[in-house]
């Protein structure tokens, strides 16, 4: 099988959306399939501005994807994110042919995204600007639907994201599939004994905004501050200097909290091992790698019940679930487990056992699982020719 997986992305196997098809190739390759990865380079290096490239990145990507098939194609699949899909399928349904399959793909549905920002503004955490008032909804939103629809499959990340695709009428159930990510082998394979040595307090483990609910572990601080019950609070890589991400918090609280830039894997790695508990809050997550990589050191996890949570984590059992936007009962459940080892160390051990299968191979496999059915009958049709158009 040949394939062609497409993003709108920095070309960077270190971030987020890229890395996932970074990792993919390198399964792909060694299950025996042809890989190519087309991403924001090579899709156009303008416009620059991120609101007007989302509204012309649709057709951007279609020549992009043309241009493969001409250089280097053709491609049995061409699995494509969010709206960048949806010229290129729409093209491909107007010759009524079977290839190649079209996988539409979301790292996270921006239509829930955007629900949050909602959320976000009506709890006074931001402004709506007219782009988010008009032309996210507008615009972008219809795209990324409009993808969804005109291709063979989806693939999500949550069961959240697949409830919300097929209520919206955009793919029967049997055609939006969920394929978790998965977590770097070392992760796996270096897990720490059960009996490692901890007492580093509460981890926090990324961005310092309000996506990931860092206003709502700010208050529950405050709170367990003013109880004189707060624990060590380490905040790793918020992408913030310090001196801001301390000005969230209550000046009691502050002298708990300790900022630490962004580092290597091998320096998050240690803090997974050293600390006691991580704390997830956020509002919104397409998946939520932090939660499988603590997990997989032994860590147990108090987290909001979005991204990959409700799938790993069984509250009481391997972690802590709390609702979301909630800082006292993130506090109460902080609180808790900080005051009882037992129960840590129990939980940090079945979460361990829990993530184990959440390799890059089975995330591959899956995939391909998804391709092939998508596939069909395939042929039948004939085979649209991207590179004549």
């Amino acid at each position: 099988m040949r394939i062609l997986l497409v993003g709108d992305y920095p070309a960077d196997p270190r971030l987020g959306s890229a890395k996932v098809y970074y990792k993919l190739r390198e399964e792909f390759a060694a299950l025996g399939h042809g890989c190519d990865v087309l991403l924001g380079p090579e899709i156009g290096e303008r416009p620059a501005n991120w609101r007007a490239r989302q509204t012309i990145s649709p057709w951007m990507a279609d020549r992009a994807i043309r241009r493969a098939f001409r250089e280097r194609g053709p491609y049995d699949v061409v699995d494509v994110a969010s709206a960048e899909g949806m010229v290129f399928g729409a093209r491909r349904r107007a010759s009524f042919a079977d290839r190649p399959v079209i996988v539409s793909r979301s790292h996270g549905l921006e239509h829930l995204n955007y629900r949050r920002t909602l959320d976000d503004a009506a709890d006074g955490l931001l402004r709506k600007p007219w782009t988010r008032r008009i032309w996210y909804p507008g615009v972008r939103l219809p795209q990324v639907a409009a993808a969804a629809r005109v291709s063979d499959a989806l693939i999500v990340l949550n069961p959240g994201d697949q409830a919300f695709a097929v209520d919206a009428g955009w793919k029967p159930a049997g055609r939006v599939h969920v394929v978790p990510h998965g977590v770097s082998a070392r992760f796996l394979a270096d897990a720490p004994p059960p009996d490692v040595p901890r007492g580093g307090g509460v981890l926090f483990c990324g961005s310092w905004d309000a996506v990931k609910g860092a206003p709502y572990l700010a208050r529950a601080m405050g709170q367990l501050a003013a109880s004189r019950d707060a624990p060590r609070l380490t905040i790793l890589g918020p992408g913030l200097p310090e001196d801001a991400v301390l000005a969230s918090f209550d000046a009691a609280a502050r002298p708990f909290v300790r900022v630490v830039p962004r580092a290597p894997e091998d320096e998050v790695m240690r803090h997974y091992r050293e600390h006691d508990v991580l704390v997830a809050c956020s509002t919104y997550e397409g998946f939520g790698m932090v939660i499988v990589e603590a997990m997989s050191q032994r860590l147990p996890v108090v987290a909001t019940p979005v991204g990959c949570a409700p799938m790993l984590i069984r509250d009481g059992d391997n972690g802590v679930i709390v609702p979301p936007r909630d800082p006292a009962a993130l506090a109460a459940a902080l609180r808790r487990l900080m005051d009882d080892a037992d129960s840590r160390r129990a939980m940090g051990d079945r979460a361990a056992d829990t993530v184990q299968p959440l390799t890059w191979r089975a995330t591959a496999e899956r995939t391909l699982a998804v391709y092939r059915e998508a596939g069909g009958c395939a042929g039948e049709r004939g085979e649209f020719d991207p590179a004549s158009t």
